[in-house]
């Protein structure tokens, strides 16, 4: 199914295209709430409030962007809205080894294998340590894969806004990883 169709089927209140609608981007939606959010529970949340957003203002979708785009937005507002509300501390020891794969994996040792998992989870520490307006770039360019067209859409930001935070979040995440790493070797 195309993602028009896909679009007139939701707008109509049709179930099974919401079936097909959830299948299609919850992976998507999840795993954007656990990078940025840091932990499984909150993810799901994101996901839940995500998609229910989604399908309740579906009939305000106009297309001018794609539907995934939409959905970044609206999950990136469902993100900023539960930090705001609950303040809370991040918890590290939920994330996923295999959520963030920023190394090739080529036939590994197992220390190498043991030093890239160590990497990745600094940088996911890293990340966590972003401010929201910098981590939200960072994630859908870095780790997404979306251009600076779709990140500015999504933000509700200029273009050249959204290249001037993406370049200002990867000089804090390599400051915040130089950091992490001289508390490694002090502590």
């Amino acid at each position: 199914m195309t993602e028009k169709e896909l679009i007139a089927r939701l707008k109509s209140g049709d179930e099974e295209a919401f079936n097909i609608f959830f299948e299609r981007y919850k992976n998507t939606i999840y795993n954007f709430g656990l990078k940025f959010c840091g932990n499984r529970e909150d993810a799901s949340d994101i996901l839940q409030e995500t998609l229910l957003n989604a399908f309740k203002y579906i009939k305000n979708f106009k297309g001018e962007s794609k539907l995934s785009t939409w959905l970044y937005r609206i999950a990136s507002n469902a993100c900023q809205k539960k930090k705001i509300s609950e303040r809370n501390v991040v918890s590290f020891d939920e994330l996923e080894d295999n959520q963030i794969h920023f190394l090739n994996k080529h036939e590994e040792t197992p220390h190498i294998t043991f030093e890239r998992k160590e990497v990745e989870r600094l940088i996911q520490k890293a990340i966590l340590h972003l401010p929201e307006q910098y981590r939200i770039p960072l994630i859908l360019k870095d780790i997404e894969g979306l251009n600076h067209q779709e990140i500015a859409e999504i933000m509700g930001i200029t273009v050249t806004n959204a290249k001037v935070r993406l370049h200002r979040a990867r000089v804090m995440l390599k400051t915040i990883v130089e950091k992490l790493l001289q508390e490694g070797k002090n502590g």
